[in-house]
């Protein structure tokens, strides 16, 4: 009788092989998967905006919107929050900033917690404000039309 020589694999290599496999599986779509497209928001230009302020900072941070004219450049601002700033405040310190970068062709309105912002007269462009950054807790801001 002739023995037959069978080959025996050790758990090293069946581990081995089993890894790779799964190297291969994870590295092609399943079918249906396409590639995640980065999606633009696009920019809302108006008259005029009103952003609210609601709530109390849980800690330092700060928060970056940036102003844009139809058809020119952004300038973006950036508030500074201290830990504890209520909204009034901080809308406060928004009406500052926005102030300097809207110029003197765009009228900044604080009132409590809502900053209002308007073209100063009709032969202004529109324009966008929108959130660039958010590092705060505690502290909703809302950007919506007036």
């Amino acid at each position: 009788m002739h023995r037959v020589k069978r080959s025996h694999w050790t758990p090293k290599t069946v581990i081995a092989i089993a890894l790779f496999a799964c190297l291969l599986v994870g590295m092609t779509p399943a079918s249906g998967q396409e590639e995640a497209e980065s999606v633009k928001i696009p920019t809302v230009y108006r008259d005029a905006y009103k952003i609210t302020l609601k709530g109390k900072a849980d800690a330092n941070g700060t928060f970056s919107m940036v102003f844009k004219p139809q058809g020119g450049d952004g300038t973006e601002l950036t508030v500074n929050v201290v830990k504890g700033m209520g909204a009034k405040a901080i809308a406060r310190d928004l009406s500052k900033e926005l102030t300097l970068a809207a110029g003197a062709n765009y009228k900044v309105k604080h009132n409590d917690q809502k900053v209002v912002v308007k073209r100063a007269n009709q032969k202004q462009p529109t324009f966008a404000i929108e959130m660039s950054n958010q590092q705060i807790t505690g502290v909703s801001i809302m950007i919506g039309k007036n």
